[in-house]
């Protein structure tokens, strides 16, 4: 039995299925888990979710692909033009595919491997149990009652810092950009959502380079700019740009061995 962690997927279900046959994956067996971002960009959306849902041992986290889609399926919100998940919405499986996303985490923690899997990332300023629990609030809210006010209310990059007096819409904002889309930061947490190379903003850097008080490695997604390069053992970037061209890879944590796959030509 093995373990593999995939960046985003975003619909690139081909790529997807070579790199579990490049591993010789066994669902019955192994356990894949996804850092976010599994649909949305790419061609296939409808392929690779239900491939996802029907796999027996599966894990993932939202990203905020994931939690657009369910805003423009849920909401007025219109779909943007890079936007690619209409095969979804068309689907006659449509109102279950919903219901499966909504029941998924925006972060986790193994203790087995002591690995923390979120989207984007995680500010030096938040403990991993911290984190962890701001996480919970957000899930919470999009399992209940109140999934549509937050999906409506969910866009927009202020309050850009977190602060443990926000309270109702503008607290799961802020925790749902901090963890879906967080990419630059300063050493109290600001955050600065406009950059998307891997060139930092005067006066922030990436999230990963201000130390930490715990050892544990973090998986994240999100940012292909800076192609799978942290400098750093413990924060592992899976986000290799396959939707851009480039490739799709996967961590086996069993023995740490990163395995690529590049992107049908194409792309």
């Amino acid at each position: 039995m093995s373990t593999y962690v995939v960046g985003d997927i975003q619909g690139c279900f081909q790529e997807l299925t070579a790199l579990l046959s490049e591993v010789n994956f066994a669902p019955g067996a192994d356990h894949l888990w996804i850092a976010g971002d599994l649909i949305n960009r790419g061609p296939d959306n409808l392929e690779t979710i239900n491939f996802i849902r029907q796999l027996p041992n599966c894990r993932m986290v939202l990203g905020n692909h994931d939690l657009h889609f369910l805003a423009v399926a849920l909401t007025d919100r219109t779909p943007s033009r890079s936007d690619t998940f209409q095969d979804i919405l068309d689907s006659a499986e449509l109102t279950e595919i919903i219901q499966w996303l909504r029941r998924q985490p925006l972060a986790f923690y193994d203790k087995e491997f002591d690995v923390f899997v979120v989207h984007a990332g995680i500010p030096s300023i938040w403990s991993i149990p911290a984190a962890l629990t701001y996480a919970s609030e957000v899930e919470a809210v999009l399992q209940g009652k109140e999934h549509l006010n937050f999906l409506s209310h969910m866009y927009g990059n202020d309050p850009d810092q977190f602060s443990n007096t926000q309270k109702g819409e503008t607290r799961w904002r802020t925790i749902t950009n901090t963890l879906t889309r967080l990419r630059f930061c300063d050493a109290a947490g600001k955050m600065e959502f406009n950059t998307k190379t891997d060139t930092a903003p005067l006066g922030f850097a990436p999230w990963f380079n201000f130390p930490r008080h715990d050892e544990s490695r973090i998986l994240f997604g999100h940012w292909a700019a800076i192609e799978g390069k942290t400098s750093s053992k413990q924060f592992v970037a899976l986000d290799t740009g396959c939707v851009w061209g480039r490739e799709l890879t996967a961590l086996r944590l069993d023995d740490n061995k990163l395995f690529s796959i590049s992107a049908s030509s194409g792309r």
